[in-house]
């Protein structure tokens, strides 16, 4: 028991301890953080095929909410949907014989009625069909395992362990000596254990393999963003670019249209330079566009959207077409 209570560290001054603590906390972040890696860091990438699968693609680059996005785009290019008036509805296409599952489950998910769909809603009724893109990239190392991080979740609960049991023995030690200015080793012990635990839970979805397949996949596939703008692609270069960089790739392009439903509020501050000086209640872009009200407009003084878009819109804040 003598031991516990006089020995270098229990009889060491307080200054000179917390150089000794903050020369060991600093010691044991550098050790967590060499067992604390990706082990995909130094292995070579997989080999780019020609068409690659758009769908695997999305996942991979953000998961199921970007496979539903190009399985939308998907479909609309073979007219099983369309852009009405900023929303998405279906058109009288029934033959579904030659579509993949995923795209089956996305096209239940709208009708003939325009209405607002939720990407994220979708995105979870599709994610079982997305557990094959999983398992293959899964199986090419391009996702963080779980396994790495349960490991390294453990690493930093033994290097949080250490720091606490060290801090807590001369704390307990100082207190037992009447000494209670300890609020530095309280501070320095609380700080480095957050510190420790955040940096071994912390996680990335792709692996360092992963992101840097898909940073390649990017790069080989550049082109095809001005060809989708510039001549006249496939139905193929359309998906993969929206898998690769995502709808806004699709601005002025011939599906345009697309790409405003998922970025209306650019759309509609490029027509606000449009609107009429005296801030009137309608953008000039017309009943088939977004429609919006300056915030200094009133729709109860009589004055109506609908006036200036033949009476076919519903007020203020409604939208055309909505």
């Amino acid at each position: 028991m003598d031991a516990l209570l006089h020995n270098p560290i229990a009889d060491m001054y307080g200054p000179d301890f917390l150089l000794l603590y903050g020369s060991v906390i600093i010691l044991i972040a550098i050790v967590c953080g060499w067992f604390v890696q990706d082990p995909t860091k130094n292995q070579s990438l997989p080999l780019i095929p020609s068409q690659p699968d758009p769908y695997e693609i999305a996942y991979l680059r953000s998961g199921a909410v970007e496979v539903v996005k190009v399985a939308i785009l998907n479909l609309i290019q073979r007219d099983y949907l369309q852009v009405s008036e900023q929303l998405i509805i279906r058109t009288a296409n029934d033959n579904f014989s030659d579509l993949q599952q995923i795209e089956r489950e996305v096209l239940t998910n709208f009708s003939s009625n325009p209405g607002t769909k939720s990407i994220e809603s979708i995105a979870e009724k599709v994610q079982s069909y997305c557990q094959i893109y999983e398992e293959q990239l899964d199986n090419e190392q391009l996702l963080y395992a779980q396994k790495w991080q349960a490991a390294n979740i453990q690493v930093g609960l033994i290097a949080a362990t250490i720091i606490l049991s060290l801090g807590a023995y001369k704390l307990f030690i100082a207190l037992g000596k009447g000494r209670h200015n300890v609020g530095f080793l309280i501070v320095m012990a609380v700080l480095s254990i957050m510190f420790i635990i955040w940096f071994a839970s912390r996680r990335s979805r792709l692996s360092i393999r992963g992101e840097a397949y898909l940073k390649q996949l990017q790069q080989t596939f550049a082109e095809s963003k001005t060809k989708v703008k510039y001549s006249l692609p496939s139905a193929f270069d359309y998906n993969l670019v929206v898998a690769l960089f995502g709808v806004e790739s699709l601005a002025g392009s011939t599906y345009d249209s697309y790409y405003k439903i998922f970025f209306p509020t650019r759309f509609a501050s490029t027509n606000s330079r449009q609107s009429n000086s005296n801030g009137g209640s309608c953008s000039s872009s017309g009943c088939g566009s977004v429609s919006s009200c300056s915030s200094g407009s009133s729709c109860s003084s009589g004055s109506s959207c609908g006036s200036s878009c033949g009476g076919g819109c519903g007020g203020c804040g409604g939208g055309c077409g909505g």
